[in-house]
């Protein structure tokens, strides 16, 4: 009796630990939390990460975060390798206010922070490159294993906790020809519930110099070939920097002007669509910007290669231009990508995709289109990923097989050490 019920603990000792590789398989689980030595005085601390929520690439995280403690002001750096980018932490309706720095191929970034939050559950989302995918994760900071590792250094203003946020349709960078009238895309900017005004400038570099480039008509006119930048910031006092000034944030949108027209994408209006003098914008979209999360998100289901582009036309004095028929586009689509299994769409304003015949030409992907606006280049295919739920099964699964195994090599041997005994009392 004494060993079967020693087997019996033997299995649910088994089947409970099953269940807690489950538990922490699924990051599950409630934290507590201790007093922070970061609460304590001002200083550089290192705090390891608890990171959940991912079933592979773990190791393109941080393992550790910093965390300097200056007053009341808490700033917390945390980071990714060079195959990650587009590193967001979710913070509702709001933006947390942020700096990046590069090290070593790797990406860091300073979280402005209230010491409430340093103690909350921290969700990310990130940007695959050789996935072309989004993932999403949680990291917890464990305050209370918090190291010391130096005196708080004053690097000058911090941002805000909480910054505005910038809409835009304007890409992150442009392709136009020398000469031609580049239409400042219209924006607005949010701090939660608070409408704010957008200021825009624009300026020529050259020789690593900024010359102040002025706007007419809501228009910037290339005149050199070169860098042009347009900037749009926002500003807001119901947050404030360290240092007492309102809290802002810019966007900024590159053009290169060429000489001999775009190189990024061209077009041809063999059907006289446009007047005389037209000229095509090109942009290629990347992580970041609000058009590109939404074509990510149609995408994947769709593709996991795939480059999104920001095509417009425009009149030589500005004006937007629309085709009232086609026209035949190329697009300088990534140049690993097969030109004969290339598929183009054409994304609509509320996401939804049309699909657009398209061939190869040289280094362009070429289509007919009456429409201007986003294009999504793409190789059809997705690379299948185990969800959670499929690891909590195979565990189960594990489970299962684990307590049948226990079962019947139970039941073996004691069949066997019945039939010996039988054998022994036969002999008598």
């Amino acid at each position: 009796m004494v060993k079967k019920r020693n087997k019996l603990i033997a299995l649910f000792a088994a089947m409970l630990i099953c269940l807690i590789t489950l538990a922490a398989l699924m990051g599950g689980g409630l934290t507590a939390y201790a007093e922070s030595p970061v609460q304590g005085s001002d200083g550089v601390y290192s705090v390891p990460v608890n990171l959940s929520g991912l079933a592979m690439g773990a190791d393109n995280f941080s393992s550790s975060a910093t965390v300097e403690k200056s007053g009341e002001n808490y700033y917390m750096t945390f980071g990714h390798s060079s195959s990650i980018s587009d590193m967001v932490l979710e913070s509702g309706n709001m933006q947390t206010g942020y700096t990046v720095r590069t090290e070593n191929g790797w990406t860091y970034y300073t979280y402005t922070m209230s010491a409430e939050r340093l103690q909350r559950n921290l969700s990310f989302s990130a940007y695959i490159n050789a996935m072309s995918r989004d993932v999403s994760f949680t990291i917890t900071l464990n305050l209370a294993n918090g190291t010391r590792t130096g005196d708080y250094v004053d690097v000058g203003e911090r941002p805000a906790e909480y910054v505005p946020v910038i809409h835009t349709t304007a890409g992150n960078s442009y392709e136009a020809s020398r000469g031609s009238v580049f239409p400042i895309p219209s924006a607005t900017a949010t701090l939660g519930d608070e409408n704010l005004d957008v200021s825009i400038s624009a300026y020529y570099v050259q020789g690593g110099e900024q010359t102040e480039v002025p706007i007419a008509n809501n228009s910037v006119t290339l005149e050199n070939v070169g860098e042009y930048h347009v900037v749009y910031r926002a500003e807001s006092s119901t947050y404030l920097t360290n240092l007492g000034n309102p809290t802002y944030t810019e966007y900024d949108v590159a053009i290169t002007s060429v000489a001999g027209g775009s190189t990024l994408a061209k077009f041809e209006d063999t059907n006289g669509v446009l007047a005389e003098g037209t000229s095509l914008l090109a942009s290629r979209i990347t992580a970041g910007s609000s058009i590109f999360a939404t074509a990510a998100d149609k995408m994947a289901s769709i593709a996991d290669n795939f480059e999104v582009f920001g095509i417009s036309l425009v009149q030589s004095d500005g004006a937007e231009a629309t085709p009232d028929g086609n026209i035949t586009l190329y697009l300088q689509a990534d140049m690993t990508y097969d030109r004969n299994e290339v598929v183009v769409y054409h994304m609509a304003e509320d996401g939804t995709l049309t699909e657009i015949s398209a061939d190869g030409y040289g280094r362009y992907v070429r289509f007919d289109t009456s429409e201007t606006g986003t294009f999504i280049v793409c190789i059809p295919g997705v690379a299948f990923v185990m969800p959670m739920w499929g690891y909590a099964v195979i565990l189960v699964a594990c489970v299962l097989v684990v307590a049948a195994a226990v079962t019947v090599t139970v039941i073996l041997v004691r069949r066997k050490k019945k039939a010996k005994k039988l054998q022994e009392n036969a002999i008598e």
